[in-house]
């Protein structure tokens, strides 16, 4: 099923903006490694141990 949505939201995007999809799935990529890493820094910032 998320296979499904990824594939839905890069043709979406790409038929949008008209940015081809492997530019597409590199920044949604980029994106999702940040979110993890405010995510770990925020978790660490409460004492939480990863």
């Amino acid at each position: 099923m998320i296979r499904e949505i990824r594939k839905e939201l890069v043709e979406y995007i790409s038929r949008s903006t008209g940015i081809d999809k492997k530019t597409v799935v590199e920044v949604l990529r980029a994106e999702e490694a940040f979110f993890m890493m405010q995510i770990k820094k925020a978790l660490e910032k409460e004492g939480v141990k990863l």
